[in-house]
């Protein structure tokens, strides 16, 4: 048996499922797993196979077994240096051809799945959130936030998705004195995240240069420009970062060496069990916390049922510490998720009698007292009466509550909210609309500027 649980035969998953459509009609079409992957590979240059053939085949093996559809990438000196791993009849990639730099930002996109933006691969100003030619903003020249658009290819469309790739600055120099820049790039980041990405799919991630408990990555997470740092496990109410169960049970991803790998397994122990603490203790000074969780994987709370449970991972194969200094293959571990995208629903839904639910409008503030008289109402607008039982609401906050009964075909539904259970914040809130299989049916959104008393918002 494998004692590699993250590791997942995909072409298994996907033949299941087309045994499975083949029975049931509801299962109209195969899904595979995407694997989304991040890593800094320290310095990665081009001809390495002849001037470091050691670090090279200890790349290579990394990377095979890593097995990722989608890689965002730090550290990167150039498109040659990509192009050793990632070859142009297998992979899609992106960088900045011109900008000179050892540290640049990179992502990998796995055949078939499609690169959308920038096409090309060759990544310009207009593919970074904040282009910059100074290394004193708050990002680091060229590792201001790498912004790509793919395809996942599904039976029923492609579902587009953001892969948004940050390495804010470093510790080098003392975590305190350089947090300000940290901290700034997180608030930043937020403006932009809110501005332009509110209604996409995305997943931010990378070399955050900050554990999960830091103040810059709580301020992603919360959606607070003043967040404190904090130990807690909390999802969102603004990002969910999928490393948060790792950091609690003191997995780490920079700073394991070869000493790590474990004799009676062959696998690298990613748990230091003092890391968390460490961090803790250090607060608000330049002490060297050792080894600690810097990579990571955020995204926002309406893609909580696409990501695969459980399956956010440090990489623990050997080949990614084995050797020195100069022949492992970095000093970061790779950080490993998987998502289970929600093909787009086939056009004419309705006129082909496929149920088509949608939120029709909502109520955030009734004349009076809100709790127990806010409402939701559900527009049917297919031929079919839709059974919504296993049927789920979920806030931005991640509150959600359990539907029942049907809706009639060409008919809406008016919910009334109990008191507390998926409260609708009277300065904007977003709600989803989860089908019995978690799949996303619906979504609404709105601002403050958007609610009246007694007045119910519409979503035509």
């Amino acid at each position: 048996m494998s004692n590699e649980p993250w590791r997942v035969n995909r072409a298994c998953i996907a033949a299941l499922a087309l045994l499975v459509s083949g029975v049931a009609d509801d299962a109209a079409w195969a899904q595979e797993r995407t694997r989304i992957a991040s890593y800094n590979i320290k310095f990665l240059e081009a001809g390495l196979e002849s001037s470091n053939p050691v670090r090279f085949q200890n790349l290579r093996e990394t990377l095979d077994e890593l097995d990722a559809d989608l890689i965002a990438l730090q550290e990167i000196r150039d498109r040659p240096a990509l192009l050793q791993f990632f070859p142009a009849s297998d992979w899609s990639v992106v960088i900045d051809d011109s900008s000179g730099s050892r540290q640049d930002l990179a992502v990998a996109v796995r055949k078939p799945l499609k690169l959308l933006q920038p096409s090309n691969g060759v990544a310009t100003d207009a593919d970074f959130l904040f282009p910059s030619t100074s290394d004193d903003d708050s990002f680091p020249e060229r590792r201001d936030v790498l912004a790509v658009k793919v395809g996942v290819p599904t039976d029923r469309g492609d579902v587009e998705l953001w892969l948004l790739v940050l390495h804010p600055k470093a510790r080098h120099g003392g975590r305190h004195a350089t947090e300000p820049r940290r901290v700034s790039a997180a608030i930043e980041l937020l403006r932009v995240l809110e501005r332009d990405f509110d209604d996409q799919g995305f997943v931010l991630l990378g070399d955050i240069n900050d554990n999960p408990d830091d103040r810059a990555v709580n301020i992603l997470e919360t959606g607070d420009p003043a967040a404190p740092f904090e130990q807690e496990e909390r999802d969102g109410p603004f990002l969910i970062n999928l490393m948060d169960s790792l950091v609690r049970d003191g997995h780490v991803s920079h700073g394991r060496s070869s000493s790590n790998i474990v004799a009676s397994t062959g696998r690298i122990d990613t748990v230091d069990a003092n890391s968390r603490g460490r961090n803790a203790d250090g607060v608000n000074t330049d002490a060297n916390t050792g080894d600690i969780l810097f990579d990571q994987m955020l995204i926002p709370m309406r893609m909580r049922n696409a990501y695969v449970g459980g399956s956010a991972q440090v990489f623990d194969g050997a080949a990614a510490v084995r050797g020195n200094d100069d022949t492992r293959a970095s000093d970061h571990l790779p950080v490993v998720a998987e998502f289970e995208f929600t093909p787009p629903a086939p056009e004419g839904g309705a006129a082909s009698g496929s149920p088509v639910i949608r939120i029709a409008s909502m109520l955030p503030d009734p004349a009076g007292a809100d709790a127990g008289h806010e409402t939701i109402t559900l527009r049917n607008d297919s031929v079919n009466a839709v059974d919504l039982q296993g049927w789920r609401l979920l806030d931005r906050a991640g509150n959600d509550f359990e539907l029942s009964g049907s809706i009639p075909a060409l008919s809406t539904l008016v919910i009334q909210l109990p008191a507390g259970a998926v409260p609708l914040n009277n300065d904007g809130d977003e709600i989803t609309v989860l089908g019995a299989g978690g799949q996303l049916v619906s979504v609404a959104r709105y601002d403050a500027s958007q609610v009246r008393s007694g007045m119910p918002i519409a979503f035509p």
